[in-house]
C-alpha cells in the first residue's frame, strides 16, 4: 500500500510524507501536539488523520 493511504504511519514514514526535520515530529509528540501510540509492537505509530490534523493547525508562515 502506498504510503500516502497508509492509515498509520512510523515517524520516518511521517517525515518522508511531511518533509518535516524528524525532531519536529518527535517533539510534537513529546509535547504532545501530535499523538501517536504503540500499536502491538514497540514501534510509535500515528494515524493518518492525527497527522493531517496537525498539519491543519500549523500556523502558516507569512509571504
Amino acid at each position: 500500500m502506498p504510503i500516502e493511504h497508509r492509515p498509520l504511519l512510523g515517524v520516518p514514514e511521517a517525515v518522508a510524507l511531511t518533509g518535516l526535520d524528524e525532531k519536529v515530529i518527535r517533539l510534537a509528540i513529546r509535547q504532545g501536539k501530535l499523538i501517536a501510540c504503540y500499536v502491538h509492537s514497540s514501534t510509535k505509530r500515528i494515524r493518518r488523520r492525527d497527522l493531517d490534523d496537525w498539519l491543519s493547525a500549523l500556523p502558516e508562515r507569512p509571504r
